[in-house]
């Protein structure tokens, strides 16, 4: 792998973080996952690999279902003119939330293709129709090592991660339930929203 190669797949890895993802490590042949938002146990999975191959598990572009893309061209429509938002770009965040190989990654040899077994088995949280579940949904969900960093440095400092994890899972930026009652509370930004649920998190804990 050159350097180059090398970032290229470190750069994609890194958009991935706050979806997860499961790599495969050739030294001792076995697969790694790592969960939302784990980027301490990604940093020492890096140190303890230096030297060693290992490939992410992705999906090609071409296996995305009629519903998905279905699902991709309404995405595209309702965040038009969210395009440019503080988080990058939406649609992009939406194919790492999907593991869809958007960059070429197998073609080049530098990503594995998941079977459709292993893109089944992502466990999937159902959309909270409230502000009220999804307070209760990141209870159940949010590690004690985040909501400790939450408690101690405030909703802003998650908006990348947690909040982005939010808007793109949970429809803030398509429609839900969710979007729904937060528009009927004045938001009208999904960065906004997020902020607003995570805010409802942050008093729940305390």
């Amino acid at each position: 792998m050159t350097n180059e190669e090398k970032q290229l797949l470190l750069k994609d890895l890194c958009a991935r973080l706050p979806y997860g993802f499961t790599v495969h490590r050739y030294s001792d042949n076995r697969d790694i996952t790592f969960g939302k938002n784990e980027l301490d146990e990604f940093s020492h999975f890096l140190e303890y690999s230096e030297g060693e191959e290992f490939k992410p598990y992705l999906r090609p572009m071409s296996s995305m279902t009629k519903e998905e893309t279905e699902e991709y061209k309404q995405f595209l429509e309702d965040i038009e003119g969210y395009a440019y938002s503080i988080d990058c770009v939406p649609q992009i965040d939406w194919l790492n939330a999907h593991h869809f190989d958007y960059r070429g990654l197998i073609e080049k040899g530098l990503a594995l293709e998941a079977s459709e077994e292993e893109s089944e088995k992502e466990s999937e949280i159902p959309i909270p129709k409230t502000v009220d579940e999804a307070v209760k949904t990141l209870a159940k969900i949010v590690s004690k090592e985040d909501r400790d960093y939450l408690l101690e440095n405030g909703a802003i400092s998650m908006h990348d991660s947690m909040g982005r994890w939010i808007r793109n899972e949970w429809g803030l930026w398509t429609d839900s339930e969710l979007k729904n009652e937060l528009k009927k509370k004045g938001f009208e930004h999904p960065d906004d929203m997020s902020n607003y649920i995570i805010e409802e998190f942050i008093k729940y804990l305390t």
